[in-house]
């Protein structure tokens, strides 16, 4: 039986991957709704939503004033998420960034196995996306822009390097500009600077250099510069105030330079950064004991996929490597390239590094054990109130935990996939037990039903969030507020300093000046007023 599922294993990894892809649906999609929005999610519910309220797509706006620290085209996205369906849950909030995701995955086995004409590089590869531990348990559970952003960037990569192959040049500069332009109405500069690094570098290691003031990338750069600059145009006839937008998104992409931070953090930062992404990787960066054959660099020279994809990590790294302030996410574009890399390491040189491999080996047979032995311990937390049916689940997890344990210690040569199985267990054990925990004892919760309860009581009356000034760590909460309230009245609240209109007011830890208001409710440090 072993046997017949390592010959399985072996022979089509192609079919394994996208077994593990549909094995993944259901540990990523439970519960994917259940948290409140947090991070920057509810910034980009709100101009979604207000975009649907007030029936204009062009201008992003929250609290019915102008939001200018990105372009829309997610918030269209998710906007269209909200009509087709009708409802604006987290559920659907989180979709237009999970899609992408399973779509990134799949878009990563393609491109290797085309290009590397070996599937289980393309698998292993691929799958890591999904499993590492990033991805495993936090930023698939958010409805952020950057997968969707992210996965463009990784197309435009693989379609720059296809058309460099086939020298078929103004496909090249079209096409990666068309996907530039898009990712810039999503996100902003970056773009331009992926775009302009990834050209400059590669051409020049081609010996193209000249190609940069060729017709077709010049034809092409304008073609981006007109997408964009139509969209600002549209921007225009509604606010005129295009130096206030375009000046918030240069501020954006540059204020998390060095420059803004001392020399020490500044150093700090650089000498813990690749410490630190191995560490949000893990445990995909274990791959990255098989880069220490001696070969490992030579099999990437002579290699013009492995070489390209090093190149443009290597042009592009630097940027948020000199950035104190870079998050993981903004490097979810170039995580794939270093995954191709480790695995390739792994299918090329784990027969020629055997203590190596035996030391992997056992690192992932024990996180295996321990895994398993640690599922029981879910018993003894607050759950049974919370979790339906706990006791068949934290069995079924223990027994499919304890199964892909023994798969690890019998299978000879495809360890490292039953160890992927034992992440996506992981991954489910965190939708079924961690999530509903977190939602019991986050006050996350007590802020959306607050919200929730203002909504209610204002209904469709004129409703205003006073004094509204909160500092950048802050905005994340006020923003959740106000997505809640507006997604309960389906009527935008309004900022206002000026508390001598009719309506209700609410605020975050303050009173109202006018000696008319009328205290409706309290909620820990939120206020209800109203004045008639």
């Amino acid at each position: 039986m072993i046997q017949k599922l390592e010959d399985f294993l072996v022979k089509y990894p192609g079919r394994v991957f996208f077994l593990l892809i549909i094995l993944s649906l259901a540990p990523f999609l439970i519960n994917l709704g259940l948290l409140p929005l947090f991070a920057d999610e509810p910034t980009r519910a709100n101009v979604a939503l207000e975009m649907i309220l007030s029936d204009n797509y062009s201008v992003p706006t929250i609290g019915a004033e102008y939001y200018y620290n990105k372009p829309p085209l997610y918030n269209w996205i998710l906007a269209g998420f909200y009509l087709l369906t009708g409802t604006y849950s987290e559920f659907i909030t989180r979709l237009p960034a999970i899609i992408p995701m399973f779509l990134f995955a799949i878009s990563i086995f393609y491109a290797v196995a085309y290009f590397l004409k070996d599937k289980r590089i393309a698998s292993l590869s691929a799958i890591l996306f999904l499993v590492n531990g990033r991805m495993l348990i936090y930023d698939s559970m958010l409805g952020h822009i950057d997968i969707f952003y992210s996965w463009l960037t990784f197309c435009s990569f693989m379609l720059i390097f296809y058309f460099l192959q086939q020298k078929k040049w103004f496909l090249l500069f079209f096409i990666s500009y068309i996907i530039t332009a898009l990712t810039f109405l999503a996100k902003g500069l970056p773009s331009i600077v992926f775009q302009g690094l990834t050209l400059i570098v590669i051409l020049f290691y081609s010996k193209n250099f000249k190609k940069l003031f060729s017709w077709q990338h010049i034809l092409s750069g304008i073609t981006c510069l007109l997408i964009i600059g139509a969209y600002f145009y549209n921007y225009y006839q509604f606010n005129p105030n295009l130096e206030g937008y375009l000046s918030t998104i240069w501020d954006q992409s540059s204020k998390r330079t060095a420059t803004e931070f001392g020399f020490v953090k500044s150093l700090i930062h650089v000498i813990t950064f690749p410490f630190e992404h191995i560490g949000h990787v893990f445990p995909a960066s274990l791959l990255l004991l098989f880069c220490f054959h001696k070969d490992f660099i030579k099999g990437i020279k002579q290699n013009p996929f492995l070489t390209f994809i090093s190149l443009v990590f290597l042009a592009n790294i630097w940027v948020y490597w000199l950035s104190p302030l870079t998050r993981p996410r903004y490097l979810m574009m170039l995580y794939p390239l270093v995954f191709i890399l480790w695995s390739h390491a792994y299918y090329s040189y784990r027969e020629k590094l055997p203590k190596i491999n035996t030391v992997f080996n056992k690192i992932i047979l024990f996180l295996a054990l321990a895994v398993s032995i640690s599922i029981p311990n879910a018993f003894w937390f607050d759950l049974q109130e919370i979790v339906p049916f706990l006791g068949a689940k934290i069995i079924f997890l223990f027994i499919l935990s304890s199964l892909i344990s023994y798969l690890i210690w019998k299978l000879k040569n495809s360890k490292i996939i039953a160890f992927i199985g034992l992440l996506l267990v992981i991954r489910l054990a965190f939708s079924w037990l961690v999530l509903p925990h977190r939602l019991k004892h986050s006050e996350d919760t007590y802020y959306r039903t607050a919200a929730i309860e203002m909504g209610t009581i204002v209904g469709d009356k004129p409703f205003y969030f006073y004094q509204y000034h909160p500092e950048e760590t802050g905005i994340p909460f006020h923003d959740r507020l106000i997505f809640y309230i507006q997604q309960t009245r389906m009527k935008q609240v309004k900022f206002t300093e000026n508390d001598a209109k009719p309506g209700y007011y609410f605020t975050f830890d303050r009173d109202l000046k006018n000696p008319d208001a009328i205290l409706i409710k309290s909620y820990q440090n939120l206020k209800l007023f109203q004045i008639k």
